[in-house]
């Protein structure tokens, strides 16, 4: 079992390490449902500790669905979370009928690099949570 704990902050961060965590996820705007932190908390974090840093990407918290400019600023932030240091990303997308945005997810894996891409609570949201899952199974690596 992985225990993975919201991190608001460095010092967050720190104190979950010391009382046991795996892993964490790095969000700001909890009250929001959690938007990206900015760059130099992420750097700060990942200096911090020695576990495993998932940071959110979500540029606002309206809903699950992005613009064009939101999924531009989304690659952007993987890609500088990704030079920052992190482990991975904490990330999701749909579309209007409440499906998966596949063309998101395919721009947001491509510009993850090499890190984890874990799709978040949007997931939740779906129409179809078979279906959903399956899509995800699909866009799995190996």
């Amino acid at each position: 079992m992985i225990l993975e704990v919201i991190a608001t902050c460095a010092e967050d961060a720190v104190v979950a390490e010391a009382h046991g965590a795996d892993r964490l996820e790095l969000v700001t705007a909890v009250t929001e449902g959690g938007l990206t932190p900015g760059i130099g908390l992420v750097r700060q974090v990942v200096k911090s500790v020695n576990i495993p840093v998932h940071v959110m990407v979500r540029p606002h918290s309206r809903s699950f669905l992005y613009s064009e400019a939101d999924i531009r600023t989304m690659e952007e932030e993987a890609r500088a979370i990704e030079d920052a240091g992190a482990a991975g990303i904490v990330f999701g997308a749909l579309t209007a009928d409440r499906r998966i945005d596949e063309a998101a997810l395919a721009r947001i894996l491509a510009a993850s690099g090499g890190m984890n891409v874990t799709f978040h609570r949007a997931f939740d949201e779906l129409a179809s949570l078979p279906q959903g899952l399956h899509t995800l199974l699909r866009r799995t690596p190996g």
